[in-house]
């Protein structure tokens, strides 16, 4: 069984690498927003969380997801796999720490590089260098899948300054993820289509424009898509990344 949270499609086409053949993995966002944390695993199922790292940690969405979960019996082989563009830092640590409250060991963490989609910090990388990214990816994600068929327990091995990266970044997480930063401009249209797309619910359409109703969301920047969204002054002009996984069914 295969959860995945995404905000631009990377770790939804992580996850599915993941799946066996004719399975779909599992929206965790969706499952907790629909109060389903309730889980059943055959025996000999594996149990695998896939999601981006954000500021060294993994999504407050996921840790939230992880602490709700309810399972008859501890799974046989539990692992994470986290898409990031350079490092996961401490971000499994963090993962295990929030399954151990619910009795679940993680057994192995896999990291796959795929590309920036921080637009909010960074400049999205050309797209002749994003495509050499994901197709190293979709080898990497091949060797992952047969590290989880064989349930190879790697144990997490995170070094000191991976944790120490966490310890420092992950505060500024939560203080980004508040929805005051976030504006539309003259350029919406009023469609909708970034209520939709939140995996959390943090936004309505009001007099048909967004409105953030939450005071803090994921931040996975789902809704930063067509232009007329921004991020204070820090997303203006800049372009956006999306998988084309993502862009092909949404």
């Amino acid at each position: 069984m295969v959860f995945y949270f995404t905000g631009t499609g990377n770790s939804y086409q992580a996850a599915l690498a993941l799946c066996p053949e004719g399975e779909e993995p599992l929206d965790l966002a969706k499952c907790l927003r629909e109060g389903r944390s309730v889980i059943s695993l055959e025996k000999g199922e594996a149990l695998g969380i896939v999601c981006p790292v954000y500021y060294g940690g993994v999504p407050g969405t996921v840790l939230e997801f992880a602490r709700s979960l309810k399972i008859s019996s501890p799974p046989d082989y539990c692992y994470v796999l986290l898409t990031c563009a350079s490092s996961a830092s401490g971000a499994a640590g963090q993962l295990a720490e929030a399954l151990a409250e619910k009795g679940v060991t993680l057994h192995a963490a896999y990291t796959v590089i795929m590309p920036e989609n921080d637009v909010i910090h960074y400049t999205i990388s050309p797209e002749e260098e994003r495509d050499a990214i994901l197709t190293d990816a979709a080898e990497t994600l091949k060797v992952i899948s047969r590290c989880v068929a064989e349930r190879r327990r790697l144990g997490l091995h995170i070094p000191p300054r991976g944790k120490m990266i966490t310890q420092a970044a992950y505060p500024y997480y939560e203080q980004d993820r508040e929805t005051k930063h976030f504006y539309v401009d003259d350029q919406c249209v009023g469609c909708g289509k970034c209520v939709e797309r939140c995996p959390v619910e943090a936004m309505v359409m009001e007099n048909g424009r967004p409105r953030w109703v939450k005071d803090k969301c994921a931040l996975c920047m789902a809704c930063i898509r067509c232009g007329a969204v921004h991020y204070d002054e820090a997303t203006k002009g800049k372009k956006r990344y999306v998988n084309p996984i993502l862009k092909s069914c949404h």
